[in-house]
């Protein structure tokens, strides 16, 4: 009886740990990992922020849109896409946008650009939000930045929260998919 009780007990504790496993997956999926891979290699950033990214801006739903017009699994808007496709001799198509292939070339090339600009991944993270500009404004300002070049505080909260958002991911997506 004792035996029957122990294999019970181990069965239903492999068994919570599948669920939890199965849910975690499903929580933080990954798709375009070939792209995912590339591009952040070929741009030298963190395969696992672009993973956290996109899982932030659009749980990877390639025809995802956003209230403020930001397209595509990286979420990005016409003139962002526009601007990173020019920078990069690429021509855009009519919903090319909405290709996740083109999507996140563009969009990782957006958030090097950031990561250059401000040589800090919050920042590059609030900026990719928020805009450059409003990241600028907020570090010339005594009440977000004493030094200039951190925040203190992230003045817009879902701004701030994002920023918090993709840090939690970017640690699980690197325990989830450490092979990424």
């Amino acid at each position: 009886m004792k035996f029957l009780k122990a294999v019970f007990a181990v069965i239903l504790i492999c068994v919570l740990i599948a669920s939890a496993l199965w849910g975690a997956y499903n929580m933080f999926p990954l798709r375009y990992t070939d792209v995912i891979r590339s591009e952040a290699d070929e741009q030298g950033v963190d395969r696992y922020l672009v993973a956290a990214l996109i899982r932030a801006e659009s749980n990877f739903e390639a025809f995802a849109e956003s209230s403020a017009g930001a397209k595509g699994v990286m979420q990005l808007t016409d003139e962002t896409a526009a601007f990173c496709a020019e920078m990069l001799g690429i021509e855009l198509k009519e919903n090319d946008i909405y290709n996740p292939e083109i999507n996140i070339k563009l969009g990782v090339y957006y958030l090097k650009r950031v990561m250059d600009l401000y040589n800090d991944e919050d920042l590059a993270i609030a900026a990719y939000n928020a805009g450059e500009g409003k990241v600028r404004e907020w570090l010339n300002d005594p009440e977000y930045s004493t030094d200039g070049e951190s925040l203190d505080n992230i003045p817009y909260e879902e701004t701030a929260r994002h920023v918090e958002k993709i840090r939690m991911y970017k640690k699980v997506y690197a325990l989830l998919y450490p092979n990424l």
